[in-house]
C-alpha cells in the first residue's frame, strides 16, 4: 500500500509527456515499456516539500471530451453511500472497482492518472519485535511515474469529492500494490471503453514486464505526524 506520494512535477507539466500521443482509439494489446522500479533511499528532509499524504490535495490528469486536463483533488474519497459510516477511501482494489456496480459512475467518468516521482510503501517487518518500515519506490528513468486512480471532482466543490489510488495483487494474502505506469502505457487507464477483461489484460502485461524490486535501504516508520 502507498503511504505517501512525492510529487515534484505538477500534472500540468507532466502533460508534456503525452503531447505527441494520440489519445483517441483503443491501445489495448500494444507492447508495454517496462517500468523499472526500485527501492532507494528516501528523499532528504529539504526535498519533502512535495510530499503528499492522505487528506492533502494532489494533482491528477483526466480525460474530458477527448482532451487531457489537470485537476486538484483531495487524496481520500468519501462516496455518498459511506459518509458518516467509514473514513475516506485512499485505496481501492482493481477487481472490486471493475466488477462492482457500486463503482460504475466513478469507474467510467472518474479514472485519472497521478504523476509522481515516487511513493512510500509499507513493508512488513522481518520479525514481530521490529518496527514497521517504509520503502521509497521510484523509477530509474528520468520521467514521472503515473499511478492509476479514481476521482470524484465536482465542478462545484462537494464534500464527497476525493481521490483513491487503485491497487492490484494477491487478494487472498492481502498483498496489494499500486497500479503504476510509465508514460508509454499510462493512457491505457484513461481509455473510455476500459472494462474488466481489458483491465485484467493490463495488469497481466504489467506483471509480465515489471522486474522484481531490488533490495535497498528502507526507513523505520516515523513517529505519528510525518514520514
Amino acid at each position: 500500500m502507498c503511504d505517501g506520494l512525492v510529487q515534484h512535477v505538477s500534472s500540468k507539466d507532466s502533460l508534456a509527456y503525452f503531447a505527441q500521443r494520440d489519445t483517441s482509439g483503443s491501445r489495448f494489446g500494444t507492447s508495454v515499456t517496462p517500468l523499472d522500479l526500485y527501492e532507494t533511499t528516501p528523499p532528504k528532509a529539504q526535498e519533502r516539500h512535495s510530499l503528499v499524504k492522505p487528506n492533502m490535495q494532489v494533482s491528477a490528469i483526466r480525460r474530458r471530451g477527448g482532451h487531457l486536463e489537470c485537476i486538484k483533488v483531495r487524496w481520500g474519497w468519501s462516496p455518498i453511500w459511506s459518509v458518516g459510516t467509514m473514513p475516506p477511501l485512499t485505496h481501492l482494489p482493481l477487481h472490486l472497482v471493475m466488477r462492482s456496480k457500486v463503482f460504475d459512475p466513478i469507474k467510467h467518468e472518474g479514472r485519472v492518472l497521478v504523476a509522481v516521482e515516487g511513493w512510500y510503501e509499507s513493508q512488513a517487518p522481518a520479525s514481530p519485535s521490529q518496527a514497521p518500515r517504509l520503502a521509497y519506490l521510484t523509477a530509474r528513468q528520468s520521467a514521472p511515474i503515473f499511478l492509476a486512480a479514481l476521482a470524484q471532482a465536482s465542478e462545484t466543490p462537494f464534500g464527497c469529492d476525493g481521490l483513491a489510488l487503485v491497487t492490484y495483487g494477491d487478494i487472498a494474502n492481502q498483498q496489494q500494490r499500486v497500479l503504476a505506469f510509465s508514460a508509454d502505457d499510462a493512457l491505457d487507464w484513461l481509455e473510455p471503453d476500459l472494462g474488466w477483461e481489458q483491465a485484467q489484460q493490463l495488469v497481466a502485461r504489467l506483471n509480465g514486464t515489471q522486474p522484481p524490486l531490488e533490495p535497498a535501504q528502507t526507513t523505520q516508520r516515523p513517529a505519528q505526524g510525518g514520514l
